[in-house]
């Protein structure tokens, strides 16, 4: 048996513990961080002490969330002095990463995909643009005018995990406009709310925005896929607890077909094999790496179940990219912050955990004649309403300071390299793209 896999697995599950188990009973520790969060503040140590607070509120034990608010107002309302300080220092000490150096160099090529544009300014009235991806949106204050942008943009930031104290979000606190921040999580929901500043909460997150012309229900055939599992190679996603959960299933269902799909992340495609063979399921598994999204989608379609198991995260697409495809899913209870999230019921799926998920399954199965979750998300939950719902909100906000708005926002939808548009092209957006790359700062200061 492999000692060095039993080891690891052992250090990565007493770290879940402390992380994500058991965090009604945590409140001590988040006591004693406020504690050091004050010791900090005292040394000047803003920076830290903020970090620290960050830290602690994405982890959700109880009273974290207070603490977020309490520390967030501390410097980004109450001393926004300090608040400048943290995010400058943040800003200023980006670190240089694969998917983000390109733009050190070149912040233009932010523009059209990361930085996308869904309205045109016309007179009086305002445009729209969206920042997808929150490794993006310090970059944005980094290297443009943003209070030059919103003066002629409404901006939409649209995170891309869990957990919005901190720097990438709060620094846009400090811009003299209206920042509009898609939320899909009820706490943080609270929270932008308790901080009662320019952003502006929009119920809406980035699973909204799948191009669901890529991912339809099958016309005919088997499905041949019992399970289904996209996900990255990566710790986070926990393959060895769903390996552990779905082996009472093998047993009874010996020639149960799982397939999963991913890419390297903190592990290999070895290791995670390496983990199935530890729960005594590696022959049941087919694996698929680095595959285009029109081969997920085949293989969405070939599938009786789709699971996302990690415990926490962003807004996974992959389960709703099987919904567009009729595929029901079972998803980790207490995902995130444990919020029963209304696109899993009936229609669409259910929660297990690693004791259950043989009767969930099964119940699935059971039931599979009668669930629908391509007519779920086809009528509740996709890149037009998301986006009728994003404009909905900028309009009202518009019209109540009387500035008018006369056309409605364009429809986008997340590809694997940013964002494309799902009904026009960005020729019509050409213009509103010059102004704002007038708005860089290189480009102002080389005139």
């Amino acid at each position: 048996m492999n000692v060095k896999l039993r080891i690891n697995l052992l250090l990565n599950r007493i770290i879940e513990f402390i992380k994500y188990d058991y965090n009604h009973l945590k409140y001590p520790l988040v006591v004693a961080c406020h504690g050091a969060i004050i010791i900090l503040q005292k040394l000047n140590k803003h920076s830290l002490a903020f970090k620290v607070a960050s830290n602690i509120y994405r982890s959700g034990w109880a009273g974290s969330d207070k603490l977020g608010v309490q520390v967030a107002q501390y410097y980004f309302k109450l001393n926004p002095h300090l608040g400048k300080e943290v995010s400058d220092k943040f800003i200023n000490e980006l670190p240089l990463l694969n998917n983000t150096e390109k733009f050190f160099k070149h912040p233009e090529t932010m523009l059209d995909g990361i930085i996308t544009v869904l309205k045109n300014p016309n007179g009086d009235e305002k445009g729209a643009l969206i920042i997808n991806y929150s490794y993006y949106f310090p970059l944005f204050l980094r290297f443009f005018d943003v209070e030059k942008v919103a003066q002629s943009f409404n901006i939409i930031l649209e995170p891309s995990w869990a957990g919005f104290c901190e720097e990438n979000i709060l620094a846009y606190t400090l811009v003299n406009a209206p920042i509009f921040l898609q939320v899909y999580e009820k706490r943080d929901k609270n929270f932008i709310e308790s901080l009662d500043s320019n952003l502006i909460p929009i119920e809406v997150g980035p699973s909204w925005f799948i191009n669901h012309n890529n991912f339809v229900p099958p016309v005919t055939g088997e499905r041949d896929i019992d399970v289904l599992m996209v996900a990255a190679w990566a710790k986070f996603k926990r393959h060895g607890a769903f390996f552990k959960a779905i082996a009472p299933l093998v047993k009874s269902k010996p020639s149960l077909n799982i397939t999963l799909v991913g890419y390297p992340v903190d592990m290999n495609k070895e290791q995670v094999i390496e983990l199935a063979a530890l729960n005594g399921i590696d022959k049941n598994i087919e694996i698929f790496e680095w595959i285009t999204p029109q081969e997920v989608s085949k293989l969405q379609k070939r599938s009786r179940v789709n699971v996302l198991w990690s415990k926490f995260e962003g807004n996974n697409r992959a389960i709703i990219e099987g919904m567009f495809c009729g595929t029901p899913v079972i998803m980790r209870k207490g995902h995130n912050y444990g919020e029963h999230y209304d696109f899993i019921n009936a229609n669409t799926g259910y929660f297990a955990n690693e004791g259950d998920f043989k009767d969930v399954y099964e119940k699935i199965i059971s039931r599979e004649n009668e669930m629908d979750p391509n007519f779920y998300v086809m009528n509740n939950r996709n890149s037009r309403v998301g986006t009728e719902i994003m404009g909905n909100a900028i309009k009202s906000y518009e019209l109540s300071n009387n500035r008018p708005w006369l056309s409605d926002l364009a429809v986008k939808v997340n590809d694997l390299h940013g964002m494309v548009y799902l009904d026009s092209n960005s020729s019509i957006f050409r213009d509103s793209y010059t102004k704002i790359e007038k708005c860089i700062y290189a480009i102002n200061h080389n005139k």
